[in-house]
């Protein structure tokens, strides 16, 4: 328990004293499967994926029906690129117990393994067990807009919304998909809602910028990725569609200045990807 409390900590300093306290708890009784299981998700945290693996595979050995040891070995595997045992594991997991939850894990596993039918067939059985499940419809909608379904998408980013209302993730990806489909009114709107919920992402700006460069109203658009560059000032691409709306508006100067920007961050990138 009080492992529990240091890992609400949040930081690394609070994690290992976690470590230290199921490492105890495990040295007093080797059978204990939560510990165990705690110890395997703190690993996890602090991105010792094999270490993690070992000790969530003990937990499964000792009690193979216990879904947090194989939902978390699950996702570690996954971390690992171990695609097909992520599968098995969550798929053991759904068949034990299924939820909402554990359906929609399984989708996301689904679409890594390129398995775009079962994936939205995961989704639609988490939200016939739950209804209000809005990271299903989430996850359905960014895979439908991803098929290019946009209607589809959509609907799935409508109902991810009325779920929940504070998702700005949800209304920028919706925002986004109106934009596919040449609602601008709305995609605007939505825009607007993700920028009160989250004012310091620099995505909604740059997506905005891009709507107000195509509808050719390019000092909105100049304004929304200067904001963008604000949030994020390391952004190749932000200084480029920047560079591109200000030779537009016969800023010149300021143009050359961002593509040269541009260049400068593109260069630094592929230094470091180099060494």
């Amino acid at each position: 328990g009080r492992g529990n409390v240091y890992m609400d900590y949040g930081h690394e300093e609070g994690h290992m004293m976690a470590r230290k306290d199921y490492e105890h708890a495990l040295r007093l009784d080797t059978t204990n499967v939560a510990a165990r299981v705690n110890l395997a998700y703190n690993l996890q945290v602090s991105g010792k994926f094999m270490q993690a693996w070992r000790q969530f595979t003990a937990a499964v050995d000792m009690s193979p029906k216990f879904k947090p040891a194989l939902e978390g070995r699950a996702v570690v595997n996954l971390q690992m690129s171990n695609t097909y045992a992520a599968w098995v594991d969550m798929n053991e997991a759904v068949k034990i117990g299924p939820s909402a939850e554990l359906y929609t894990n399984r989708g996301v596993i689904n679409q890594f393994m390129d398995d775009y039918t079962n994936a939205i067939r995961d989704y639609k059985s988490a939200l016939q067990l739950d209804p209000t499940f809005s990271l299903a419809y989430f996850n359905a909608a960014n895979l439908y807009f991803h098929m290019r379904q946009f209607l589809q998408a959509k609907d799935f980013f409508d109902k991810a919304v009325q779920c929940n209302t504070k998702d700005e993730s949800a209304l920028l990806n919706r925002a986004i998909t109106k934009v596919m489909l040449k609602d601008t009114k709305g995609a605007l709107e939505d825009f607007k809602m993700a920028a009160q919920l989250s004012p310091y992402s620099a995505h909604v700006y740059f997506n905005r910028g891009n709507l107000y460069t195509n509808l050719k109203q390019y000092d909105k658009a100049e304004k929304d990725y200067s904001q963008a560059l604000l949030l994020q000032p390391d952004d190749a691409l932000v200084y480029k569609r920047r560079a591109d709306v200000r030779g537009k508006l016969s800023r010149t100067q300021d143009a050359i200045q961002d593509y040269r920007r541009a260049v400068e961050i593109q260069a630094r990138m592929q230094r470091m990807n180099v060494h």
